[in-house]
């Protein structure tokens, strides 16, 4: 977990074994954070915004088996994100430590969009479709940022548990 604030892991509630790491590219919003978090492995990353509630195990699953195609004995993909309604899913994806290198030019130009890099990757986009056969409803994409949302959030989870 990419996170400036000292009191985020105690307070996360997170399994003993998750990682806390301070941003490394300050006021680099969002594109800033995914790259420190590549830092921190030496393959694939998921990379899911705080906001969404209702991740689905089985959709990253599906995008796993993606991020394991390869060509030739050689991996096919640098990134795999979902396509919903027309647009990117950037903070619901995979990214390979590959993708670093592309990150960070984009990062020393000024660049902070999470899609900026992306034309420069081998990039697998999930369309909506292929999605929805893990996710039938797209859950994982509800987004919640107010306390209505969350609860909303909370009601729908517990009506799909019954």
């Amino acid at each position: 977990v990419v996170a400036n604030d000292p009191e985020l892991p105690a307070q996360a509630g997170l399994p003993g074994k998750t990682i806390f790491v301070p941003d490394a590219y300050p006021d680099t919003g969002t594109l800033g954070g995914i790259a420190t978090g590549l830092h921190q492995v030496d393959g694939w990353a998921i990379v899911v915004a705080c906001d969404l509630p209702l991740v689905s195990a089985d959709l990253f699953a599906l995008l796993a088996r993606l991020a394991t195609e390869q060509i030739d004995g050689s991996d096919r993909w640098d990134a795999v994100v979902p396509i919903v309604s027309g647009y990117e899913e950037p903070l619901h994806a995979l990214y390979h430590c590959r993708c670093l290198p592309a990150i960070e030019t984009r990062l020393a130009q000024g660049q902070r969009r999470v899609i900026s890099f992306m034309g420069d990757v081998r990039t697998c986009y999930v369309p909506e479709a292929e999605l929805r056969r893990a996710d039938p409803l797209l859950h994982s994409f509800i987004n919640a940022n107010t306390p209505e949302e969350w609860q909303a959030a909370l009601e729908l989870l517990a009506s799909l548990q019954d």
